[in-house]
């Protein structure tokens, strides 16, 4: 039921027991941010990479000075990024020698300004969610790539540049960018024995096909 007054009990009750009573709600991941409670603790829950649930705490619940929460469990372990409200991005930084992708739960908290902050990092492009940063930094709450150079955004040089370094194992990823990645790989047609990752994504005003490698943030 999209309609979340149809829901049984209805949003709207859950939110209401919980202003009253200790309570914690489980929602989808996906829940409009405009329908949760202020004064409420919100936290978001990946596992592996995937963003898998919402929660909203109330009470003695709801930490005290917590109202954000990204929860972060890979491999067995957690970690926890926490704030206070929203936090307020970096500025926008030249693309550095390092990206960094921020884990779901962070994205969704909107706690990529206190990630960014903790790695020295700026934001690569406004309203897009990876960071920028000359200085590699351990960190559970985000992907790290060594970017190894910036190509046109067009099929040629990006396959001309695949063959230079030997890449046929390709990971394509994308943001603020319309690209269907398995048409591009299949376009493409990368061969060789070497991995890499090719991230397509907006700088500015125009498109970019940036080639990296994943290096472990941990």
């Amino acid at each position: 039921m999209a309609d979340p007054a149809d829901w049984s009990p209805s949003l709207h009750d859950a939110f209401a027991f919980g202003a009253e009573r200790p309570t914690g709600v489980k929602l989808g991941p996906g829940v409009d941010r405009d329908l949760l409670p202020d004064g409420a603790e919100w936290q978001w829950v990946s596992v592996d990479g995937e963003v898998v649930e919402a929660g909203v705490w109330f009470g003695p619940l709801a930490r005290d000075g917590v109202r954000r929460s990204a929860l972060v469990l890979r491999d067995g372990t957690g970690a926890e990024l926490t704030g206070s409200a929203d936090a307020e991005d970096e500025p926008v930084v030249g693309l550095g020698r390092y990206l960094y992708e921020p884990d779901g739960a962070v994205i969704r908290a909107r706690l990529i300004g206190d990630l960014a902050r903790s790695l020295g990092a700026g934001m690569l492009a406004d309203r897009i969610a990876y960071l920028s940063a000359d200085e590699l930094r351990p960190t559970p709450f985000a992907q790290a790539f060594e970017v190894l150079e910036e190509v046109p955004f067009q099929e040629k040089a990006i396959a001309k540049a695949l063959s230079a370094r030997g890449i046929g194992r390709l990971e394509i990823k994308k943001r603020g960018a319309d690209v269907d990645p398995a048409r591009l790989r299949a376009s493409l047609k990368p061969k060789g024995p070497e991995e890499g990752t090719l991230i397509v994504t907006r700088i500015g005003e125009r498109h970019r096909a940036l080639l990296a490698r994943r290096v472990a943030t941990e």
